[in-house]
């Protein structure tokens, strides 16, 4: 067997390319431009529910709860938006006001497509502003003023559900040393569980007494991920 000019045969009959050509500016464009397309496509409506169930991933991840993609399930009215296990999970985004996950990156996939070099691509961010635990409890609010008010108007028990904010701020970062004080105005709305995640970290902020057991085993602890990873 030839394995032509660019491998090389070894006792084994196996043909390994023998001479890798560096990247260049235009591989890593493309690698980039491939990155903001999926990027794109995750943020579609038609992956939605793609997008909820790896949210509620990530907590168990942080939790060390181990599960398999068939324990997920789409229920086929909402809420909830996930089900695992005895959870029902509703999950719900963070993010800095008048910012659009979809809008932000299809312009972004466009910078890159329309770039012919590395240094195109370059542009100074502001530095996120740190934020106690109290202040980014208050980012949940008003979501969570508006979803519960829309359920019980539909006669929804919101005892039923395990809420997941997932924080995805651009402008602002969680200082992880401060204290979260006790969502106590969210605990008397009636829900039955509220987590909140983030690049780096998760934690049950609250669960009552018929919560999930996982849920309420992880109650008031920090977890810091190893490796951060934001939308």
């Amino acid at each position: 067997m030839s394995c032509g000019s660019v491998y090389t045969r070894t006792s084994s009959h196996t043909c390994f390319e023998a001479k890798l050509r560096p990247m260049d500016d235009s591989d890593y464009l493309r690698l980039l431009t491939i990155q903001a397309e999926q990027a794109n496509a995750f943020l579609s409506n038609a992956r939605k529910w793609e997008r909820e169930r790896w949210v509620c991933q990530r907590l168990l991840q942080g939790l060390n709860i181990s599960y398999h993609t068939q324990d997920f399930t789409q229920p086929d009215q909402e809420p909830p938006d996930v089900l695992f296990r005895d959870a029902r999970f509703e999950v719900f985004f963070v993010l800095d006001e008048g910012r659009r996950l979809s809008d932000e990156w299809r312009d972004e996939l466009q910078r890159r497509r329309n770039a012919y070099s590395l240094s195109q691509l370059v542009r100074r961010e502001a530095r996120p502003k740190r934020i106690p635990a109290s202040k980014l409890l208050q980012r949940l609010g008003p979501t969570l003023h508006k979803k519960a008010t829309n359920y019980r108007e539909r006669d929804i028990d919101l005892g039923q559900l395990d809420i997941i904010a997932f924080s995805s701020l651009k402008r602002e970062v969680l200082d992880l040393n401060s204290h979260f004080p006790p969502p106590t105005e969210y605990l008397r709305m009636g829900w039955r569980s509220l987590s909140l995640v983030g690049p780096t970290f998760a934690r049950v902020l609250f669960a009552q007494p018929d919560a999930p057991d996982f849920l309420r085993g992880n109650l008031g602890r920090s977890i810091i991920f190893d490796v951060g990873i934001s939308l």
